[in-house]
């Protein structure tokens, strides 16, 4: 009567952790497939980024952005440039 017993436990504590084995299996697979949906949208944005960056740079050596008006600090205009505008007044 005890073996008995003993081993329904046994088997009920089986089927307990083997369903929650199959549930962590479940949850581990959904995880890396939503891993692997993030690392796409990753590739997907940082291409959209480089498209953009060369874009930009492909504007700037062409020349069809307009100059910045306002120097950095410390910048030196290449030789022969026109100065910048006067800044506008601060009130």
């Amino acid at each position: 009567m005890a073996l008995q017993q003993h081993t329904a436990q046994l088997t009920e504590k089986y089927n307990h952790l083997s369903a929650e084995y199959a549930q962590l299996k479940s949850s581990h697979a959904q995880q890396r497939a939503e891993s692997e949906q993030i690392k796409v949208s990753q590739a997907q944005q940082k291409a959209a980024y480089e498209q953009f960056r060369e874009m930009v740079m492909n504007m700037a050596n062409s020349g069809t952005c307009a100059p910045n008006p306002f120097w950095s600090y410390n910048h030196q205009p290449p030789p022969g440039s026109p100065p910048p505008p006067p800044a506008p007044p601060l009130y």
